[in-house]
Order: C-alpha cells, then structure tokens, then sequence
C-alpha cells in the first residue's frame, strides 16, 4: 500500500500581485501547509504528494520559488503534473532537480512508492485552457501499465477525463478523454485516476477506472449548471485529498477548515 497527499491548482503569483486581482495565493499555500503539517499527526503515514497542476497562475520564476518554497516544509517526496497554467520552462525550473522529470519535452513520468505505481501525465497546451494527451503520453502510460505487473496503479493528471456540468470548465476540458480510455483497456484491474483543474471534489469512471478531482488550495467554483451560470470562482471551499492504495483503501478530502471540536457526543 502506499498514502499519498492530493495538492491541486495553487495558483501563486510573483510578490506583489493577486490570483485573478483577488487571491493572496502564495499566503493562502503557506496557511494550507502550516494546516497540513499540523494534521499530519492525525492523517497517519503519508509517503508522497501529489500536485496536479496549476502550481504557478503566471508562470514566473518567482511564483514557482515561492510554490516550490512552501511545498517543501511539509518534508514529503514531491509528485507533480503541470497544469494550464503552468509553463513547461517554468515547470522545470522549479522541480528540474526531481531526477524523474524529464529534461526536455513533454513531462511525463512514472515512480514506484511502496508498492504502487504512480504515472504522471502532461496535458498542458502551453497558452490554452483545455488539455490534450499526445501519443507520446500514452504510449508511456501503456509502458508503465505493463511493467506494473498487478500492482495498484495511480495516474495523475491535470485536466480529469471527464465533465462537470459546469460550462466555463467543459469548455475547457480534455479533449480526448477516449484515447485514455483506449489505452486503459490493457489494465485488468481496476486503478484510480487523480486530477485537478476543475476546483472541487467530482467523482466519476473512465470504463471501469475510478475518476476523482482533488478541490483547489485557493479557490473553488460554484456547481451551477444553469446555461447562463456565471463565470467565476468562489473564495471557498478549499482542502486537498487523501489516497490510500491499499485494498479497500479510500480517496478523501481534506477540507482546510474543518471547524470547531471535537465536541463530546
């Protein structure tokens, strides 16, 4: 078994501006992490974490010191994806020194912690919102599938092969949910596939494969699926997720603010 934390869409920013003229991010990561270490005690055991994408919302230099900065208090093996948000160039900078990310062209990967595989894959379409899988994406997931040779599996990812009902984010989803699928066919068993991007907890299958979104560190967006719903983000709720790979294990949020207690029943 292996437990890993779930982080996704951070959005920090260069000192001395806001995510969406609004957001603080880089003090809402840092209170994120003061939370997290603070719970660790009571989560148990973690081996790694995983950030699926959108670590930087502009994409300098300053942002990715900052993200990465935060991201290393909490003294875990780091796991991330860019996200549409993130620039390659900028992505590297600050998880070059991972020996697992690839030097050059797409960032894609694959770890073994505890006996779980991990495959991590690049869906970032530098300058868009969507995102794609290429070939060269796949043909690493078919790979990484076949060398796992019945253990849990886990792909993370930054665009979730599949839809929320929330038009702005559709409008930007994955484009090729079905080339996943297609690849996916060759695992018996079933694995879980871990995404962000979308800003809140939606659980669903690709085939017989479990699907779940980790809610974003610094913000969220409404469940209004109404044709004329309006476009924007709400200040919360926000959290991360726990995965626990052991049989019967369990995908959970985490909320940042979990409240008062606990009080005797």
């Amino acid at each position: 078994m292996a437990r890993f934390l779930q982080l996704s869409d951070l959005h920090v920013v260069a000192p001395g501006t806001l995510a969406s003229g609004r957001l603080d991010t880089p003090a809402l990561l840092r209170k994120a992490v003061d939370a997290l270490l603070l719970r660790l005690p009571a989560i148990g055991p973690v081996d790694a974490v995983i950030v699926t994408g959108d670590i930087s919302d502009d994409g300098t230099t300053a942002s990715y010191d900052r993200a990465r900065a935060e991201l290393d208090r909490l003294g875990l093996p780091l796991l991330p994806v860019p996200g549409n948000h993130d620039t390659r160039e900028g992505f590297r900078h600050c998880f070059g020194d991972l020996s697992f990310i690839p030097e050059t062209g797409l960032i894609d990967w694959a770890q073994d912690i505890g006996d779980t595989r991990v495959i991590g894959l690049d869906t970032l379409i530098e300058g868009q919102g969507g995102g794609l899988l290429r070939r060269e994406s796949l043909d690493l997931l078919a790979q990484a599938l076949e060398g796992a040779e019945g253990r849990p599996v886990l792909v993370a990812l930054h665009h979730p092969p599949l839809r929320t009902g929330i038009r702005f984010m559709d409008a930007i989803a994955l484009e090729n949910p079905e080339d996943l699928a297609r690849t996916l066919t060759r695992r018996a068993d079933p694995l879980r596939i871990v995404a962000g991007h979308v800003h809140g907890v939606f659980h669903g299958h690709l085939g017989r494969h479990s699907v779940c979104t980790g809610p974003s560190l610094c913000s969220a967006f409404a469940l209004d699926r109404r044709a004329d719903a309006p476009v924007g983000f709400m200040s919360g709720p926000t959290g991360c997720a726990l995965v626990d790979t052991a049989p019967g294990g369990v995908w959970v949020e985490v909320p940042l603010d979990h409240g008062d207690g606990p009080f005797r029943f």
